[in-house]
């Protein structure tokens, strides 16, 4: 049964018109989708990867991470992942469906704890499933069951952030920055898959820590290595959202130190450097910065490296120094080059007063 063919069977059973039930299971979804972590999530399960090999390293991430494994006494495999999230679920079907050519089952649970809905998916086909197991090096040739990282499955960029980002959804968190301090977390109660886990991360440039509780926590604490892990897995908004309340929270502190005749002038700078780091992000991530002019790629950079700076500092920090009128002059020019690549969206910025 598809996706869809098991949501018309929930809502027919619940004795709701077909269309208006789906609907409502959409919404009712989309509601729960409120936090950070559950945005950042709306935002990566959108995300299909385009190549085979990455497509088969985000499916093991997730099998690993939030499915079952249990061998029966004829030594045959049964495999479910089991999630709250069913876009996730969804996924899972999708890439197997694409990668593998099979079908599975999907069926909704409802938990009396706390009225919690979960979804599980089914691998039909003892065939199958050994297939999918033995092709995402799950189990050995041998039917020996592999706990760790498969190496085989992240041996490029590419499949190092389908993996982690697979990790992340079936289990991953992420804080609020406007409600509490930085901090992105993968649980998992395997410790070999643990370790695998953080040592992948640390290889892919992210200084995580691991620790153990009653499960194993692969996390990181600091906002550079969060964004920049956000930026890896494929959530550029997510990202983008991060930067925004961080550049905030760093030019009100800045503000509460200063004067009040000052605060108007520092409030302007707050939005203007918001405003910059957005355009620019916007133009790296589209087109990349290495074919601007070596004064404008610069000033980019430093500007990306320094958001809460105001002009009269970029100036001081730029080698060699510059001052705030030729800052000034150079951030126009970047901005009125932002608004040829990017059309009305960049007009606002070449039009702002700096």
């Amino acid at each position: 049964m598809s996706f869809t063919s098991h949501l018309r069977a929930v809502t027919a059973r619940e004795r709701l018109p077909t269309k208006i039930g789906v609907i409502r299971f959409l919404a009712l979804e989309r509601i729960k989708m409120d936090s950070f972590s559950q945005r950042t999530k709306e935002e990566l399960v959108r995300r299909y990867p385009k190549k085979r090999c990455c497509i088969k390293a985000e499916l093991a991430a997730i099998i690993r991470a939030s499915g079952s494994l249990h061998l029966r006494a004829n030594r045959s495999f049964v495999v479910s992942v089991r999630s709250e999230n069913a876009f996730l679920i969804r996924k899972t079907h999708l890439l197997l469906k694409n990668y593998f050519q099979i079908q599975s089952k999907t069926i909704m649970e409802q938990t009396e704890r706390l009225g919690r809905r979960w979804y599980k998916l089914h691998l039909i086909g003892a065939k199958n499933v050994k297939r999918v197991l033995t092709e995402l090096d799950i189990i050995s040739p041998g039917l020996n069951f592999e706990s760790g990282v498969s190496s085989t499955l992240v041996r490029t960029d590419c499949c190092r952030a389908a993996f982690l980002r697979g990790a992340f959804l079936a289990r991953g968190s992420v804080t609020d920055p406007q409600k509490s301090n930085y901090h992105l977390e993968i649980v998992t109660e395997n410790e070999e898959f643990a370790l695998g886990l953080n040592y992948l991360m640390n290889l892919c440039g992210f200084k995580a820590g691991l620790s153990e509780r009653k499960e194993y926590i692969i996390y990181l604490k600091e906002a550079d290595a969060i964004g920049k892990f956000l930026t890896f897995i494929g959530a550029h908004s997510a990202f983008l959202a991060m930067e925004e309340v961080r550049i905030i929270k760093g030019m009100r502190n800045k503000v509460n130190r200063l004067v009040n005749c000052e605060t108007a002038n520092l409030e302007k700078s707050v939005r203007a450097a918001l405003e910059q780091v957005k355009i620019i992000t916007a133009l790296k991530e589209k087109y990349g910065l290495n074919k601007l002019p070596d004064q404008l790629k610069d000033l980019a950079y430093l500007r990306l490296e320094n958001p809460e700076a105001s002009l009269r500092e970029l100036g001081e920090l730029a080698i060699p120094p510059l001052s705030k009128s030729a800052v000034n002059h150079r951030m126009r020019k970047l901005l009125k080059i932002a608004e040829t690549f990017l059309g009305s969206e960049g007009n606002k910025f070449s039009k702002m007063k700096l």
